[in-house]
């Protein structure tokens, strides 16, 4: 069975191939972007916030990095602004990813020249807390 944090990655992945104009989707990626605009998707891991007789709840923090190219600074900016607006819109939509966490929020956001910048390009990199909780002794359950 897929524990619940993988269907929450999941889910967020879906949400993000959803995006306007994304050419690129990945979880975890091992390489830079192939094509623009790129959203990548990485689990930072998560910490148990409390043990109950039946369930574990878990702060669960998954990272989202979106690189932009376009022919100058402020148009990748402008692109960066709007995909990110996209993006917090797609995800904090009150479903709580369809029922899967208790919270969802939009944790803090920076925004840099992309390091593999050979042309103009942006990323952000914004962090989600999550709460969620699965049944003790069985990730794969909801609590």
């Amino acid at each position: 069975m897929t524990a619940i944090r993988a269907q929450i990655v999941a889910e967020i992945a879906r949400r993000m191939a959803l995006v306007p104009g994304i050419n690129e989707v990945e979880v975890m990626p091992s390489t830079d972007p192939d094509v623009w605009p790129a959203l990548h998707l990485f689990d930072d891991g998560q910490e148990p916030s409390e043990y109950g007789a039946e369930i574990t709840r878990q702060n669960f923090a998954p990272r989202i990095e979106c690189y932009v190219e376009q022919p100058g600074g402020a148009a990748a900016y402008a692109l960066l602004n709007d995909i990110y607006s996209a993006v917090i819109a797609s995800l904090i939509d009150g479903t709580q990813l369809g029922g899967l966490v208790e919270t969802i929020d939009e944790g803090r956001m920076e925004i840099d020249v992309a390091p593999l910048a050979s042309a103009p390009r942006l990323y952000f990199r914004l962090d989600l807390p999550i709460t969620f909780a699965a049944r003790r002794g069985d990730p794969s359950l909801p609590a």
